[in-house]
């Protein structure tokens, strides 16, 4: 894990799936979803997720790092946006909590499964 990770000493529920690279991880469970960037980790509860659809790469309005040949995407991730009512920011500076957030992150298709099982969320076809 990378040590620019701000980790969280206490989540609820049984931890079902955890996935780091340097740069971003991503942490299940059964009942919460934490994201890590380097200094920044967002933290949410399942039940908290409003929706979550895919997203083109090339329709998100922020320049991404094209992988050299020797790096993998990030575990086989397909890109998501997702809307949540109310989630916790934790950085060095302190703990925020905000609401109507919204993510545009890479989420596995593992993640994706638990994610779906344990937040109540339908797949609209």
């Amino acid at each position: 894990m990378n040590s620019d990770f701000i980790r969280l000493k206490h989540l609820e529920g049984e931890l079902k799936l955890s996935q780091m690279n340097k740069n971003v991880g991503c942490s299940i469970t059964s009942k919460e979803l934490v994201f890590f960037k380097p200094h920044l980790t967002y933290h949410l509860f399942l039940h908290d997720i409003v929706s979550m659809v895919p997203v083109n790469q090339e329709a998100i309005p922020v320049p991404f790092r094209k992988n050299s040949a020797n790096q993998r995407p990030f575990f086989d991730s397909q890109t998501y946006k997702l809307v949540a009512k109310w989630a916790r920011v934790v950085s060095r500076s302190g703990i925020v909590e905000k609401e109507n957030m919204e993510f545009i992150v890479p989420i596995s298709s593992k993640m994706l499964s638990y994610i779906s099982q344990y937040s109540g969320l339908v797949l609209i076809r």
